[in-house]
């Protein structure tokens, strides 16, 4: 195998001792200048060519919809040397022409370009050497209808799925909160709402900021068309504490005794707000009104007061007995 080898390596050196090395570099300067004069050949050459120019439309208010579809790029034929061709397919292929629709809706200019207007706006987007043979389309026509407009609340109609051991520290927030919904009058008499995609999220272990779409609905458009969800998730653990019972609507002639006089109340909370939980954020109640008719001693009691960000379980014991007296 080896031998081979060798055998290979002597041939393939023998070869390159033989070539003319002189020869070949000489060829290939010719090539590369012939080739230099064919491509300043090229540039000084008029061609032509079809550029696609993009229309971008600016300023479009919300409250109007247009009543044809506007065309997204404008077809130009042109004439040129080779290299201003160059320069639109490498250099302007993304030069757009820009559209002030608020112009045309203020009623500062007529709802159609056409004509030498029309001509004037694509002359600005090409060289001064290039010649404009056509384009097309010819003419836009800007005609729109105005839309009527309500405000609309917000709902989010996704599902959040938390991990185990993780609950949600305070509320969703909706930013915005509301959006403005266009469309025709009868339309909007129909929404009361405006819903949020349906996307569900799982096993939620941190907190959460993205933006979700609305639901779209025909013939309106809102503005946003999609709003920021934020999440505060944080790791929960159980905590207990002892409130007071207290009986409300007691007349004034009246005292009353409740056994026990206390009940405890646990939840769970996030770690983050762990230590800042106390049994005066807690309101346990019994109501007089509930009691008066009772022929047992006991009743339920009720947590009526309590943290927002927090789990709450039933009060231990979830009833008390009581005793009345006359003052």
């Amino acid at each position: 195998m080896s031998d081979t080898k060798n055998i290979i390596l002597q041939e393939v050196r023998s070869f390159f001792k033989t070539v003319s090395w002189k020869k070949i570099l000489t060829f290939l300067f010719f090539v590369l200048l012939s080739s230099s004069f064919w491509m300043m050949q090229i540039y000084r050459q008029k061609f032509e060519a079809t550029l696609d120019i993009p229309v971008k439309y600016v300023n479009v208010p919300d409250s109007i919809v247009f009543e044809n579809e506007l065309p997204d790029q404008i077809n130009v034929r042109i004439k040129d040397d080779g290299a201003a061709l160059f320069k639109y397919y490498f250099t302007r292929r993304n030069d757009s022409l820009d559209v002030d629709v608020r112009e045309f809706v203020s009623g500062t200019k007529e709802r159609v370009i056409q004509g030498r207007n029309f001509e004037q706006l694509i002359r600005a987007k090409l060289f001064v050497t290039s010649e404009l043979i056509s384009y097309s389309p010819t003419r836009v026509s800007y005609s729109y209808a105005v839309l009527h407009q309500k405000k609309l609340p917000v709902i989010y109609d996704g599902y959040i799925s938390l991990a185990a051991g993780y609950l949600i520290d305070g509320e969703l927030t909706i930013s915005p909160d509301s959006v403005v919904a266009y469309g025709s009058k009868a339309a909007l008499d129909t929404l009361h709402y405006a819903h949020t995609m349906g996307d569900t999220l799982k096993n939620v272990t941190s907190d959460i900021k993205m933006q979700i779409a609305m639901i779209p609905a025909k013939g309106i458009k809102f503005v946003p068309n999609s709003v920021e969800l934020s999440i505060s998730v944080d790791e929960f653990n159980n905590k207990e504490v002892e409130v007071p019972v207290t009986c409300v609507n007691l007349p004034e002639n009246l005292n009353i005794k409740i056994f026990p006089s206390s009940v405890k109340v646990p939840f769970s909370v996030g770690l983050k707000r762990f230590n800042d939980i106390s049994a005066e954020d807690f309101q346990i109640i019994i109501d007089y009104n509930d009691l008066k008719e009772l022929k047992d001693a006991s009743i339920p009691v009720r947590i009526t007061e309590s943290p927002e960000y927090i789990q709450t379980k039933a009060p231990i014991p979830s009833e008390v007995e009581f005793v009345l007296e006359q003052k």
